[in-house]
């Protein structure tokens, strides 16, 4: 599970002595070969986030879009970007992501650790703003090429930023568009700004009200921290305070989070003028009050400086820039950045001083969790009732700290979830913990005196010949959807003052699974029923949460089926409405797969074969099988 409680001194120490990374970059672009945009979503730490090959990111919610935390459907962001401005032919220009004004010149590639990644998911793209397929009358090619990498990680305390690494080179124009570079020249008074317009609160896809999402946002700066930031505040057409966008009825905080951009390390050697480490501009733009071309893009980003934090909310844009360079033709620039949330403005602070730890230390080992077990879900009866059979192999007790190298594991944890909260999270029960040494009563306090903490080892059984673990979980019904996890954690190090560190859950994760129960297809027709019947809007088989990312929303299930059965369903007047089959289910989600045997069961989702909502009634319906055909019939009470 999620430990708040952080390890930063601990690592600082064990980590002291590295110096700030300094990277080369020795590409000698002459040809452009531009190629096609690309995506890739990182969904491996807390905070999820696609990225493109042409500097813009955002602008859709069918990828995460600054989601956080990653798989519960809350949205931070909207349209985000890197802008980069100079002096060309005596006038101020910007090129814009958000304004596609850059070029793809390499596709996104994904290095893990099995191949040698700095985090748990590098990536590296590189991208152009020479000659721009439509890039607007007053855009003017620096000549910059960008090469950008990403880093991303999954422990308890380095998974809620991403962080960013550019290096902007002054590779010239190819002013007769050849795809060969033709003019090189310096390039002045260059700046490099990041946009982020992030829409805080709501889930896309649902049914809060649009100006929660983005009209009642507040920005601020912090210069301890070299950090802008927007969060969501106190919309004034709202009864009491929504800071954070309070669940109606049961006051969680949907939207806690403060998003912001730490700048980690900027060039110093070719900063025209006294270079103090610091942004030279963070200013909000909002709606209807921003730059809208290239020339005001420059003067805005140039010229404002660092304005007071906003009081008035409003759908604002945090921008934050740091210039102005000089560039030899040739020559490079290197700057980093995070983006980083969390939980209020401490949050975001705490998790932003661990982005800024990593990269000081050129992304050094860290301590980890044991490796994820592997872990299988089946359905089982256990004193005949339903019951899921949760097993997993040993192969988690034979991890090696990779700061002592010593085996550190002590122990599993198993969790299930059947609902979320209102922020989109699932809400976990303990079934099991297990472990080999005694809990201590103050760092272990989640789990000391517990029912659900059993003895060392966990019930093994042997299956196909296999040796696995096992836990069998009665508490369930069929038809209803679960999220199961299996996690591993360690022992911690009291020597180096770490405390124990457990692989992480949550929906999209790898330690967790989706699963439904069901019943084993059937031999004959004698037992088929539908359920829930009559249906009801109220149905817990219902999705309790439908966003974008898992639309589905209603659903009758027809069960104890044959394999091959076909299911017609009919008005009372004969009108065929929908045809299904053995083995169809509705889940939907662009995150999970949903797992189980549903060889036996068709289910509907209310929706026609017009795509319209079934309407309140009764139906017929009409199972064709090998074994036979069987007429029933339910209700829908809408």
């Amino acid at each position: 599970m999620k430990q708040r409680s952080f390890i930063l001194v601990a690592i600082i120490l064990l980590l002291s002595g590295s110096t700030p990374p300094l990277r080369s970059q020795t590409t000698d672009t002459v040809r452009l070969t531009p190629t096609t945009k690309k995506t890739f979503s990182h969904k491996v730490g807390a905070l999820w986030n696609f990225i493109t090959n042409d500097g813009y990111w955002g602008n859709t919610y069918s990828e995460p879009n600054w989601e956080w935390p990653g798989g519960s459907g809350n949205v931070y962001g909207w349209r985000t970007s890197i802008w980069i401005g100079a002096i060309i032919d005596s006038l101020g220009r910007v090129s814009a992501g958000d304004d596609r004004q850059f070029v793809p010149l390499d596709s996104i590639t994904v290095t893990r650790p099995a191949q040698g990644s700095r985090s748990v998911e590098d990536t590296y793209t590189r991208y152009t703003d020479v000659n721009p397929p439509s890039p607007g009358v007053s855009h003017k090619n620096l000549g910059v090429e960008i090469t950008e990498r990403t880093y991303v990680w999954d422990q308890s305390y380095n998974d809620d930023f991403i962080i960013s690494d550019y290096w902007i080179k002054n590779i010239g124009d190819d002013r007769n568009k050849d795809g060969i570079i033709d003019t090189t020249r310096p390039l002045r008074k260059v700046y490099v700004a990041w946009r982020l317009d992030a829409d805080v609160s709501g889930f896309a896809g649902s049914g809060t009200v649009s100006t929660l999402w983005d009209a009642d946002d507040l920005v601020g700066y912090d210069s301890t921290h070299r950090m802008v930031y927007i969060y969501d505040g106190d919309n004034p057409n709202v009864a009491g305070d929504d800071i954070g966008n309070p669940d109606p009825v049961s006051g969680v905080l949907r939207s806690p989070g403060y998003m912001g951009i730490r700048l980690l390390y900027s060039d110093s050697a070719h900063f025209d003028g006294v270079y103090n480490g610091q942004p030279t501009m963070a200013t909000p733009s909002s709606r209807y009050n921003e730059p809208s071309d290239p020339g005001q893009e420059y003067t805005f980003i140039s010229t404002n400086g660092i304005s007071p934090n906003a009081t008035t909310v409003a759908d604002y844009r945090a921008l934050m820039a740091i210039g102005p360079y000089d560039i030899p033709a040739g020559d490079s620039i290197h700057i980093v950045i995070a983006w980083v949330i969390g939980i209020g403005f401490d949050g975001m602070v705490r998790n932003s001083t661990f982005a800024q730890m990593l990269f000081d230390n050129d992304y050094g080992q860290l301590a980890t969790a044991p490796t994820m077990p592997t872990f299988t879900l089946s359905d089982a009866v256990v004193g005949g009732q339903k019951a899921v059979a949760i097993r997993w192999g040993k192969d988690s007790e034979f991890s090696r700290d990779p700061i002592t190298d010593l085996e550190d594991f002590d122990g599993y944890a198993v969790y299930r979830s059947g609902k979320n909260d209102a922020s989109g999270l699932p809400i976990w029960d303990t079934l099991a913990v297990y472990t080999k040494r005694p809990l201590d009563p103050v760092t272990d306090s989640l789990w000391y005196g517990k029912t659900f903490v059993q003895s060392w080892p966990p019930p093994i059984v042997v299956i196909g010949g296999d040796t696995v673990y096992q836990y069998l979980d009665n508490g369930v019904y069929d038809g209803l959807i679960y999220a199961y996890a299996v996690t591993a954690f360690d022992a911690g190090d009291t020597v180096n003052r770490i405390e124990r560190l457990e692989n992480q859950i949550g929906i999209g994760r790898p330690t967790t699974r989706i699963f439904m129960t069901n019943s084993l297809p059937a031999q004959s027709l004698s037992n088929i029923r539908v359920v829930p019947n009559p249906f009801k809007g109220a149905s817990r088989y219902n999705n309790p949460n439908p966003i974008e990312t898992s639309p589905w929303v209603g659903r009758i299930r027809i069960i104890n089926l044959p394999t091959d059965a076909k299911v017609s369903i009919f008005t009372l007047a004969g009108d065929l409405v929908k045809t299904i089959r053995a083995g169809e289910t509705v889940f939907r989600s662009r995150d999970v797969s949903l797992t189980g045997d549903f060889s036996g069961v068709a289910e509907w989702d209310l929706v026609t074969k017009n795509d319209q909502e079934a309407v309140t009634g009764l139906y017929i319906y009409v199972v064709e099988s090998s074994v036979g055909t069987f007429t029933g019939k339910f209700t829908i009470i809408r």
